[in-house]
């Protein structure tokens, strides 16, 4: 009987890197990285950190960097969305095969062909490359509503995309980014959209884009790693940023200058968020901790210290009375927002898996959240008072938007989908690719 053919080795530049580069180099390099792994070597990639060896060539089911991302050792990594089965696969072909590394570059990937109206751009060196040639997604990491809801901004490698909201129709394709787009803010006038990311281990930036001529109009840079998320204060030219160097910063967008640098967190800054109000900023953390700030003076007046993990999301109620913080511990926590010490949250709800986007609907009568199960929960805004859940995504959400008039519920995907459900039959609408065919 004939064998069928060997799969071809594993190539390190071209099938394991375009995973761990934009899924763990942004937390394990630079100076300060993650548990004291760092990637930013060979030597130190094999190695590992404080935790023990991180790869035993010859041996993926016993090495540290394979158990950790499927689960077998806690916390599951990456905390920011997990590995499929066939990504898992490539790390243990790769470590089985000797874990011979050829470049920490990653190899240049072929062009794909461009929609009318959209430059070309590389597709197949996304960070959800299966490791297979020829095979690519094009992840979908932020999704944010223009103020008037007639646009919805799709953040995903290297570019934001501008579509129709309901119907996916390409709008425009904004470009010059530095590498995944890791959060989206608009301005409130609409006329300007900032981008948020960096290159892993080296700088953080944000990209500011005047949509009317869809053009870079500056770049905010300062933060020395990646910056993931990215916040604009209502009427203002303020803005604030959350990055992988454990700092928070205010940037003033018509100067480009930082207006101020917060170093209150002991490790990464996953969320920034400003109330609606504009009176508040939050910070989340990997140090398990939030922070809120009177936006007038700058004075921190309360820390929220209820989590046992990483925040890795926030969001504010419309009318700035709550705040919602969702952890790596499975738990979404909602706190009354006020100018003082917060001690507890006024409700707790408890998920099976690390949370991975939260919102609250415009209309301030809807709180959604969504954990790595996929599972969408929609709760009354007060975080108590179930109504249904949503289970039709076939991969991780990592963001949540529901358009001006509270009818639909938006979600965007690992596998470069969005998907999109009806709040008043509570039905599943549709899936629309997000990437350029």
């Amino acid at each position: 009987m004939t064998q069928p053919p060997k799969p071809p080795a594993i190539v390190f530049s071209r099938d394991v890197l375009p995973i761990l580069r934009p899924s763990c180099m942004g937390c394990h390099s630079g100076p300060n990285p993650a548990s004291g792994y760092s990637m930013d070597s060979v030597a130190k990639l094999l190695a590992g950190g404080r935790r023990g060896a991180a790869v035993v060539p010859g041996k993926g089911a016993q090495s540290n960097l394979l158990r950790y991302c499927n689960g077998e050792l806690k916390p599951k990594m990456p905390p920011s969305g997990a590995l499929d089965k066939v990504q898992l696969g490539v790390f243990k072909r790769w470590i089985d095969e000797g874990a011979k590394v050829d470049s920490l570059v990653a190899a240049t990937p072929p062009l794909a062909p461009a929609r009318r109206g959209e430059n070309k751009e590389p597709s197949s060196l996304s960070p959800r490359s299966t490791g297979v040639r020829g095979v690519a997604v094009a992840p979908v990491t932020a999704l944010a509503l223009s103020p008037d809801g007639k646009t919805l901004a799709v953040g995903g490698y290297r570019v934001v995309r501008l579509l129709d909201p309901l119907t996916g129709e390409l709008q425009r394709t904004l470009t010059g980014c530095a590498d995944q787009v890791q959060s989206l803010s608009w301005e409130a006038n609409g006329q300007r959209l900032a981008a948020a990311g960096g290159v892993p281990g080296e700088s953080g930036e944000v990209a500011i884009f005047a949509i009317a001529s869809g053009k870079i109009e500056k770049k905010l840079t300062g933060h020395t790693d990646v910056v993931v998320s990215v916040a604009w204060r209502s009427g203002t030219d303020e803005i604030a940023t959350g990055s992988l160097d454990k700092t928070a910063a205010l940037w003033s967008v018509g100067t480009g200058q930082r207006l101020r640098l917060l170093k209150d967190h002991a490790d990464t800054v996953l969320a920034v968020a400003y109330s609606p109000s504009g009176e508040f900023l939050a910070t989340a953390s990997a140090d398990r901790t939030a922070k809120l700030y009177r936006t007038k003076d700058g004075v921190r007046v309360a820390a929220l210290n209820a989590h046992q993990d990483a925040i890795v999301r926030l969001a504010f109620s419309p009318d700035s009375k709550r705040l919602v913080t969702g952890s790596a511990d499975k738990t979404v926590r909602i706190w009354s927002v006020k100018d003082g010490p917060i001690e507890n949250p006024d409700a707790t709800q408890y998920e099976p898996e690390v949370l991975t986007a939260c919102a609250f609907s415009p209309d301030n009568q809807r709180l959604f959240w969504v954990s790595a199960s996929r599972k969408i929960k929609v709760f009354a805004a007060n975080g108590r008072d179930y109504q249904q859940e949503f289970g039709d995504a076939t991969d991780w959400i990592t963001s949540l938007a529901a358009t001006a008039d509270d009818k639909t519920l938006i979600a965007g995907t690992l596998d470069g989908k969005l998907f999109l459900w009806d709040l008043t039959t509570r039905k599943f609408l549709r899936s629309i690719e997000s990437r350029a065919k």
